[in-house]
């Protein structure tokens, strides 16, 4: 499968995210060309799980960080937004 972007809602703004699947049903998350993290599939088949970029092999990326004079996002894989990535991914 081909990358693809999503836009999902956040409390400040709306952002735009590259997706890159990735094998076995994981998904490379990209913003503005750093890598935010993965997420997948739990195994209950129903809720989404994530690793940050720290915790994985960045795979040519760039790791994505927060600099306040850059203007994006401060993007943190927490349970309301990794919840919401997998709903846009499924659809």
């Amino acid at each position: 499968m081909d990358p693809f972007n999503i836009i999902i809602n956040t409390d400040k703004e709306e952002i735009e995210l590259n997706i890159h699947p990735e094998e076995a049903g994981t998904y490379k998350i990209v913003y503005h060309g750093a890598l935010i993290g993965e997420i997948f599939l739990g195994s209950d088949g129903e809720k989404w799980k994530a690793l940050t970029a720290d915790e994985l092999q960045p795979g040519g990326f760039p790791v994505y960080e927060y600099d306040e004079t850059s203007g994006h996002q401060d993007i943190l894989l927490d349970e309301e937004m990794v919840q919401e990535i997998g709903r846009k991914i499924a659809r």
